[in-house]
């Protein structure tokens, strides 16, 4: 009763406002859109034994509401969720620097997205832990650790002036990490899977993971059938350990396709006897 009282004295307030001020009208202006907010408190990987180390280098979120892409947000920021006061499903990828590179940000489909539908107080902020897995139809072709006491699966080319080594714990990332050294007399060093692999062509999701650290650049690609390289990507030096995902998709779809690839590491001497460490060696693909 009292409500469409107030309906028509508003009404009647605004034929008194028209007829005097008829330039001026009166509008029901919309409420805003209910929002409420979500942060990672923590953000990790599970994984499987089959899938070796949980390490990763996940730097922002893709996030889409009800299957509408709403923006890509750095890990740690507010991310806002539109729902209109209705309950909303929530989808989240784990976004990646492609290749180390700040520049080429892009949600990573080798992790498997998160999905979760909920309806928040608009207003209020929550927060969550993010845990993401693999996606089940990635494709583990090759992992390396050294942990494993059944031997190695690296090799030195057969260009290589030295070879690597198994490090000491203080230079290790997790268990046993490996060093290629050079000593100043030495021009190049290279080493390579000892085996080749089936790798899919026109995929844009084959890639190698890896943890490393160094002082100097080296050089990451495949070898094919004919013993040509295909260098995938230059690894600038980094002075701790540090996390990248490399993509290996050019480098095994341009030029001459072969059946198999073997990966290899190279590493030019710049005269100051460098030196790079390797760990945790993934090559996946979807």
């Amino acid at each position: 009763m009292r409500k469409n009282l107030l309906h028509s004295l508003f009404y009647l307030f605004c034929l008194l406002v028209a007829g005097a001020f008829p330039f001026i009208s009166c509008k029901k202006h919309k409420p805003a859109d209910s929002t409420f907010f979500v942060r990672a408190s923590t953000v990790s990987v599970a994984t499987t034994t089959l899938e070796g180390t949980s390490s990763h280098k996940i730097t922002d979120f893709w996030l889409y509401i009800d299957g509408k892409y709403q923006g890509a947000y750095p890990v740690g920021n507010l991310m806002p969720i539109v729902t209109k006061g209705q309950k909303v499903k929530i989808q989240v990828f784990a976004g990646i620097k492609n290749n180390g590179i700040g520049e080429t940000r892009i949600p990573w489909n080798l992790y498997e997205k998160l999905e979760f539908d909920t309806l928040i107080e608009n207003g209020l902020s929550i927060e969550r832990p993010f845990t993401f897995v693999y996606n089940p139809g990635a494709t583990f072709a090759w992992k390396e650790n050294f942990d494993a006491g059944a031997g190695i699966s690296l090799v030195k080319s057969s260009i290589s002036d030295t070879t690597f080594i198994l490090t000491p714990a203080e230079n290790a990332f997790e268990g046993k990490s490996i060093e290629m050294g050079m000593k100043p007399s030495q021009v190049v060093a290279q080493i390579e899977s000892t085996l080749s692999y089936s790798l899919p062509v026109g995929s844009s999701n084959v890639y190698l993971e890896l943890n490393y650290k160094g002082d100097s650049k080296f050089e990451v690609g495949l070898i094919g059938d004919n013993t040509e390289l295909k260098s995938a990507l230059i690894v600038n030096p980094q002075t701790n350990w540090n996390k990248i995902y490399i993509q290996l998709s050019n480098a095994v779809s341009a030029g001459t396709v072969s059946n198999t690839y073997k990966v290899y590491f190279r590493v030019l001497n710049d005269g100051l006897s460098p030196k790079i460490y390797l760990d945790n060696i993934k090559l996946l693909y979807i």
